[in-house]
């Protein structure tokens, strides 16, 4: 026993000597466990070294490191003045930044930051004002995202009572943000009330798109917004282009030709076709739950059809739709379409936009990041359809070598304007997929062909296949048979 502690003493003095306290600490933990009394009066020697690099991580401003450490070495018990210092100098420097989130208006990192000095048993009596602060801020910011302005004025002004004077300045520009919201608002949800009391649809859903570009998490308007959208049916926006109140449906939507409204709802059947179910040829394939797009000269893309799509990591057993090749759990998150828009949830760590998220509704341009750098941007750029793209921003990758994933609803577009789920080259026309009571569909203008077969405007579309036009070619395959 002795002669193995003096072996494992100069091995731990070598560590130390080489700025190691971690591998210090496991060579000299068994003796130290049995009482040794020599391993238990060198541990104080580890904790000294833990607090000196410490210091350095603090001064150079990395605080977390500096806490971990620090609680590396208390957890020794050798009794260590200056770490009683220390705790007091990073608690200190953790109110500090607290403060200075709250200045530059991130209530969020204050929550954040404070729950960990909790872990950390660090303790100040100004913690739980600031805590008490941001939170109020927070909820007047979803009250405001609810269309409750006056309610969200309210709890910001509270909030900013609590707060010492030198950072009552940081609340001026969430008030006045909430006051231009406010105004926009009331005349918006005065027209979208009118419009559903008249069941005018066209202008119940460019009004709940007004509403909700001030107030995203607003009931109603996402409510009319969803019977808007089952109210306008393909036929009737083919059949009559002009809205109740006489406007084109192209005005109702601003930045949409009359091409892409007729492309993007698509008749249910031919117009020469005699009534009755579709033929066989019309039917194609069963739609399958995902299957990939590869476009020439564009890339590749995972279509998801579920109005529910997981995520998680890529496994052999893995059950989730989208797998990646990335740090994240076998199930990590789910991203489900409903009334409300897109609803991310997830026990796991997620991240909206740099905040933590448990759920939350995305828009577009929302930066998600799943466990701690797989990244990828939500978008919807096309305002009357509900599909959505993905995109992929860090690297990470799935099974198949694709650029994105797109969720489909009802359908997908493909063109070379800004309002397409996937961008074309110029002169490839506007492409649409859809979807029937009998399988999926394709519209392209002019003639093409399916698998060498010619047809011209729109047929059905089978999985998987090859699709030839006279400016762009691609294939559908079914998930997973590509090697």
């Amino acid at each position: 026993m002795i002669l193995s502690y003096f072996l494992a003493a100069w091995q731990a003095r070598a560590a130390l000597r080489n700025g190691q306290p971690d591998v210090a600490r496991r060579i000299l933990e068994p003796f130290a466990q049995a009482g040794h009394g020599q391993a238990l009066r060198m541990n104080v020697d580890v904790a000294r070294t833990y607090w000196i690099r410490a210091e350095q991580a603090r001064r150079n401003d990395n605080p977390e490191a500096a806490w971990k450490d620090l609680l590396a070495a208390e957890a020794l018990q050798t009794g260590l003045a200056e770490l009683v210092e220390f705790r007091r100098l990073l608690t200190q420097q953790g109110l500090v930044a607290c403060r200075e989130y709250l200045r530059v208006g991130k209530p969020a990192r204050v929550v954040e930051t404070l729950a960990r000095m909790k872990q950390r048993t660090a303790f100040h009596p100004e913690f739980d004002l600031l805590d008490e602060t941001a939170r109020d801020w927070l909820l007047s910011l979803e009250m405001a995202d609810r269309g409750d302005f006056l309610a969200a004025q309210g709890t910001l002004s509270k909030a900013k009572e609590r707060t010492p004077p030198e950072l009552h300045a940081a609340f001026d520009a969430p008030h006045a943000d909430f006051a231009r919201r406010a105004e926009r608002y009331r005349e918006a949800v005065e027209q979208l009330y009118d419009a559903a009391e008249a069941k005018r649809w066209r202008s119940i859903h460019q009004w709940a798109e007004a509403v909700s570009a001030v107030a995203p998490n607003h009931r109603d308007a996402r409510n009319l917004k969803a019977k808007a959208w089952d109210a306008l049916h393909p036929e009737s926006l083919v059949a009559r282009p002009v809205s109740e109140s006489g406007d084109s449906v192209v005005a109702a939507w601003p930045g949409l030709t009359a091409e892409s409204v007729t492309m993007a709802y698509p008749i249910a059947r031919p117009e020469n076709s005699p009534p009755g179910p579709l033929s066989e040829a019309e039917r194609g394939s069963t739609i399958p739950k995902r299957f990939v797009l590869w476009i020439d000269g564009v890339g590749g893309y995972l279509v998801c059809l579920a109005p529910r799509v997981t995520f998680g990591q890529a496994t052999a057993l893995g059950p989730v739709d989208v797998p990646l090749f990335a740090d994240v759990s076998r199930l990590h998150a789910e991203l489900s379409r409903d009334g409300e828009g897109y609803v991310l949830e997830s026990a796991r760590d997620v991240m909206v936009n740099g905040s933590n998220s448990k759920r939350t509704i995305l828009r577009t341009g929302d930066r998600v990041t799943l466990g701690a750098t797989c990244q990828f941007i939500f978008h919807q750029p096309v305002p009357i359809s509900p599909s959505a793209r993905l995109e992929l921003v860090s690297g990470h990758r799935l099974p198949v070598a694709v650029d994105g994933i797109l969720l489909m609803a009802e359908n997908l577009i493909l063109g070379p304007g800004p309002q397409a789920h996937v961008l074309l080259p110029e002169g490839a026309g506007t492409i649409v997929f859809y979807r029937s009571q009998d399988g999926l569909g394709l519209r392209s203008p002019g003639e093409f062909h399916i698998d060498n077969r010619p047809h011209r405007d729109r047929a059905a579309l089978p999985v998987p296949c090859h699709v030839a036009g006279e400016h762009v070619s691609f294939a559908l395959e079914a998930y997973g048979t590509r090697g």
